[in-house]
């Protein structure tokens, strides 16, 4: 075979496509790896997820109806977390707020309302199609429902009222609650051999007070506990505040004041940890300062805050 040569410009021309794909492999690696603070954060607490989209100049991240301004922490205690500036008309808002006499309810946003006429399941029935319910208290009271049903073979509940509850003469709940207008809250009565009668929490239908925690609900009025909350006992008043406060109240035996008393002894950095179904939580509350109050939340997006209508946020986390 003829020997073959090698031209002096073709080994210059090699050399320097080598080293241009070198600079270019370097530049899409740094650019890979490189922070980005310039995130828009979409967290769902439901799902335990986060989306990131590349945005302006500020992580921002959504809160309810509102979109909060987030600003990145410093540290390694503090690796995986973000701040937000909460305005202070969220303290009458959340899962856990305290509506009384003494603490008025905020505004109602129907944006997370359901009609149970049309979201309910076959194991209860309504007194009016046009009820109107939370959609995460209407899911968990429907899977309630249908749980109590497979339990007792009985389907004889009646939703008497949520946000609007009947107390004029002849009713079955005869008292109203100004935290029914948060619409988490479900009023009960029972179908009884072709009548509608009151709901006592006795017999096999006190299989529902014994297990609403699970769902997420609460006898927002529990027996021996007037002291605190102001009310009589009212068995057909449930309240849903999530699962994970239910059943911390209902191992601790708490009414909702007192578990607010509780939670005031846990911040950012003594969170109360909590194990439900394999899943880790942190909660922990921060004192209002205010018109704007910095809360420190995971940047991941598993999370919820309440506020307790009065001075505190509480939030309650996912710890990875």
């Amino acid at each position: 075979m003829a020997n073959k040569r090698l031209r002096p410009g073709r080994v210059i021309f090699a050399m320097g496509m080598i080293v241009g794909m070198g600079f270019v492999l370097d530049s899409a690696r740094r650019d890979l790896f490189k922070p980005n603070s310039n995130l828009v954060v979409s967290g769902n607490f439901k799902s335990g997820s986060a989306q990131y989209v590349e945005g302006s100049t500020e992580s921002r991240q959504e809160l309810g109806n509102e979109v909060q301004t987030a600003t990145a922490f410093k540290g390694v205690q503090n690796l995986g977390y973000t701040e937000l500036s909460i305005p202070s008309s969220r303290l009458s808002a959340g899962a856990l707020t305290i509506v009384d006499e003494r603490h008025p309810a905020g505004e109602l946003s129907m944006s997370g309302m359901v009609s149970l006429g049309d979201a309910k399941n076959e194991y209860y029935t309504l007194m009016s199609n046009d009820t109107m319910l939370d959609q995460d208290a209407a899911e968990a009271w429907n899977k309630l429902m249908e749980d109590y049903s497979t339990a007792t073979g009985l389907s004889d509940f009646i939703v008497y009222g949520t946000t609007n509850t009947y107390t004029g003469d002849g009713s079955l709940c005869p008292q109203s609650f100004l935290e029914s207008s948060m619409g988490n809250c479900v009023d009960v009565a029972l179908n009884g051999y072709g009548s509608v009668i009151s709901y006592d929490g006795a017999d096999v239908e006190g299989w529902v007070l014994q297990n609403c925690a699970k769902y997420g609900f609460i006898v927002r009025y529990p027996q021996g506990k007037t002291e605190k909350t102001s009310k009589e006992y009212c068995p057909w008043h449930l309240r849903y505040v999530g699962s994970v406060h239910a059943a911390i109240m209902a191992e601790k035996g708490f009414c909702l004041e007192e578990y607010h008393d509780f939670l005031k002894n846990y911040t950012f950095d003594n969170a109360f940890t909590y194990n439900l179904n394999g899943v880790n939580y942190e909660i922990y509350s921060v004192a209002s300062q205010g018109d704007s109050t910095p809360v420190r939340v995971p940047i991941s997006g598993d999370y919820t805050i309440s506020g307790n209508n009065s001075d505190r946020y509480i939030i309650t986390a996912i710890k990875r």
